[in-house]
Parts: structure tokens; C-alpha cells; sequence
């Protein structure tokens, strides 16, 4: 018994120093000079760990000794999202350690049954858990330990439940439930997506799938809400309402057509993430939401300020995740690149990086970090964004570049990276 808690008091010691130096790296302003130091390291890293990251190295004709300022980075050969994909089998020729090292497969969503597929080991997921909760803690003004959040999704082990009927390959973990493992770590988390042996009963007599055995816990979260409400001003806890916004905008009409409205004032945040705005998200179709009037409509409903709703941005193949606040003057949000990343806007035609301010094109992000399982420095997605400003945030200040999402490329395919809800 004393060996255990040796060896267990071990372990939280080496957990909490892997914590701190993560925080440190997190933490710290990368000028220009030291980040194209990192990048030239794990360019040099990856093209020896990596024989296929080597051969489109060579193919590109790259030299790492021709990195040397900011504008270079983008010589870099980059990633596209696609080479992840199940369908194009490199996910694995994308690894940097042998297979059986991996602690996980991270899968994004899909509607075709062909998700990304990105391998992952225990470096990789504490640098995305660390700085998961560092964007919260930035971009969420928060009490976190008095606060419960109620999230329009499935619980993480049903997310990755869904994510076997895409794929074969195992252990896979849904990409979404990465940070809702990390809220959960931060304060209390109730999820408003559920299922019914009723309802689902019902549903297989009828149309003989058990689709119909899902439903959305929306009376239990006014019940929830009403209850908090009714305690003592001091001692009610902090409200927080993310996930699917298609599902928030669905509640939010429920609450309009009976006569439902509240006044948090500063009490309540919203989070959402994952994309959807088109109107597809996933096999889920619903007319587009106006960001907007959805925006308006939380701050009206909920008697609070827009600010007090957030979005966040990221994708299953690169190790950065992007905070962001609501701009009047945009009518969206602006999300903001980290000091431990940079962003590259490139032509969709030419793959040239634009530099000017409103210009228009498919984003690539660019970091050192993150990367210690699978190639990931460079990756390029398919996500349509316009540069609102290369240095600074003109609204709030905060250093480095900003940018604002447009939507997929090719709206047709509908595919998502951060929520697996495929049928309500």
C-alpha cells in the first residue's frame, strides 16, 4: 500500500510539471526570430522521423537552410487536411512513432463516413488539453469553479460510440470530446443531448431505427436554470450554454414561442464551436444561421451583453485551437492566432499567401508545437477566411493576427470537426 501511494503522489508530481512547462511554453511572446528557429527545428525533426513528410520535402525542393524570415514559412511544404483522411490512407504514413505508441486516433466528424484520422500520443494530448483550457481561461471571463455548463451534445463516450461507425481503426476518440474532457476538468458539465429505450422503442416500430431515440434535454435545462434562479443571489453557481449552435438556435425559438425570457446580466456565457453556419453540419441540414442574429438573439433572450458569447475554432489535423470574441463592426467573430502559432492565407486559386487586410483565402496554420505523433506543423484546410489584421486586433488590442471564418469551400460536402451530432 505505501509502494502504491509512492507511486501515485509520483505521478501527480510528474503530471503537475508537465503541466507547468506546458504553461510556460504557453505563456511565453515568440517573437518572429525564435519562431522560425522552432519551425526550422520541427521541419528538421519531421523529415527525418517521417519518410513520407520527406519525400514531399524533396519533391517541393525545400531546404530547411532557406527558412530564415517570416515571409519564408510559407516555403514550407504544407499539409493538407485531405492527406488525413481515411479514404486517402496516409494517416498512418503521417505518424512519426510507431503505431502501437499511438494513445489514440483523433476523428473529426464527416457525413460520408470518411473522417480524419490523426494519431496521437500522450505529448500531444497534454499540449492539447493545456491549451484548451488556456483559451477558455482567455477568452471566457469566467469563475470556473462556480460555474455549471450545459452542453447541447452528446457526452464524450457516446461522441465516441459515433465515431465507430466511420471507422475501423482503434482506439479512436472523437476530436470534439477532447474539450469537453477539458471542461469537465474546470467545472461542472451537463449534457443536453440524450437518449430514450422509449422513445427509441417508438422509433423502431415505426420507421425501424432507433434515430428517434435521441432528444434534446430542453426542459430540464430551464428546470435547471429556474432552480439556480430561485437560490439566494450568492449562492447561485455561473450558467455556461455551449455545443451545437443549430441546437441553441432550436432552443432559443422554443423559448420565443413561450414567452421564455431571463436577465443574467454578466452570469451566463455561451460557447460555441465547430462550424454549422451554412446549415450543414455533419448529415444535419437546417437553414443557414444568420451569426448575427443569433448573436442578438442570446443577448435579448437571456437579457446579457454579445460579448458574452464566444466561439471557437479549431480542426481535427492541427494542434491549434483558436479563441475569439463577437465583432459589431465585422457582424462575426474574430478569432485570434496565439503567439505560439502563425497563420498563412493563401489564394485559393494559386496557393500565394495574401497580407493585405479583407483579403480572402483558405487558411493554413503553422506551429511548432503540438506535433510529437503525427506530421502537423503546416496543415492547410479547406475553410474559406478573410484576414481582418496581421499584427493586431483593432477591437480589443491583443497582439497578433486576426482572422475571420467564411465558411467550407465546397458547402456541398458539409463536413464538421467538432461535434459528431449526425441525426435529430
Amino acid at each position: 500500500m505505501k509502494n502504491e501511494y509512492i507511486l501515485s503522489e509520483s505521478k501527480i508530481i510528474s503530471e503537475s510539471k508537465i503541466r507547468s512547462e506546458i504553461q510556460t511554453t504557453l505563456d511565453k511572446n515568440y517573437k518572429d526570430d525564435e519562431f522560425i528557429r522552432l519551425m526550422r527545428e520541427i521541419v528538421t525533426e519531421n523529415i527525418k522521423k517521417n519518410e513520407f513528410y520527406s519525400d514531399m520535402v524533396k519533391g517541393a525542393g525545400f531546404k530547411v537552410d532557406d527558412l530564415n524570415t517570416i515571409d519564408d514559412l510559407a516555403s514550407i511544404p504544407m499539409i493538407p487536411t485531405t492527406f488525413y483522411k481515411q479514404s486517402a490512407n496516409n494517416f498512418r504514413k503521417l505518424l512519426k512513432i510507431p503505431e502501437k505508441e499511438v494513445q489514440q486516433w483523433n476523428c473529426s466528424s464527416t457525413t460520408s463516413g470518411d473522417p480524419s484520422l490523426v494519431g496521437v500520443n500522450k505529448n500531444d494530448m497534454d499540449f492539447l488539453n493545456e491549451m484548451s483550457r488556456k483559451c477558455f481561461l482567455d477568452f471566457i471571463a469566467r469563475d470556473w469553479d462556480n460555474a455549471v455548463v450545459y452542453i447541447f451534445s452528446p457526452n464524450t463516450k457516446l461522441l465516441d460510440r459515433f465515431c465507430i461507425r466511420y471507422t475501423k481503426v482503434r482506439p479512436v476518440r472523437a476530436y470534439s470530446g477532447n474539450y469537453f474532457k477539458v471542461s469537465e476538468g474546470m467545472c461542472k458539465v451537463e449534457y443536453l443531448f440524450s437518449f430514450s429505450f422509449l422513445k427509441a422503442l417508438q422509433a423502431i416500430i415505426k420507421t425501424r431505427s432507433i434515430v428517434g431515440g435521441f432528444y434534446i434535454k430542453q426542459s430540464y435545462l430551464l428546470k435547471s436554470i429556474n432552480k439556480n434562479l430561485e437560490k439566494p443571489e450568492n449562492e447561485r453557481y455561473k450558467i455556461g450554454i455551449g455545443g451545437s449552435n443549430h441546437l441553441i438556435n432550436k432552443f432559443m425559438q422554443y423559448m420565443r414561442e413561450n414567452n421564455i425570457k431571463y436577465d443574467f446580466k454578466n452570469d451566463i456565457d455561451f460557447v460555441t464551436g465547430g462550424g454549422g453556419w451554412d446549415g450543414h453540419k455533419a448529415q444535419l441540414k437546417y437553414e443557414p444561421i444568420n451569426k448575427s442574429k443569433f448573436v442578438s438573439d442570446i443577448a435579448e433572450l437571456f437579457g446579457t451583453e454579445k460579448r458574452r458569447v464566444v466561439d471557437i475554432y479549431g480542426f481535427t489535423e492541427s494542434p491549434i485551437v483558436f479563441g475569439s470574441h463577437w465583432s459589431d463592426k465585422c457582424e462575426d467573430f474574430v478569432f485570434h492566432c496565439p503567439q505560439y502559432a502563425r497563420i498563412i492565407i493563401r489564394n485559393v486559386a494559386s496557393l500565394e499567401p495574401l497580407k493585405k487586410e479583407g483579403d480572402r483565402g483558405i487558411l493554413e496554420v503553422l506551429t511548432p508545437f503540438g506535433s510529437n505523433a503525427s506530421v502537423k506543423h503546416a496543415i492547410v484546410v479547406d475553410d474559406q477566411v478573410e484576414l481582418v489584421s496581421k499584427n493586431k486586433c483593432p477591437e480589443c488590442g491583443k497582439e497578433g493576427a486576426t482572422f475571420r471564418v467564411l465558411g467550407r469551400l465546397d458547402k456541398s460536402e458539409g463536413l464538421g470537426c467538432s461535434s459528431i451530432i449526425t441525426w435529430i
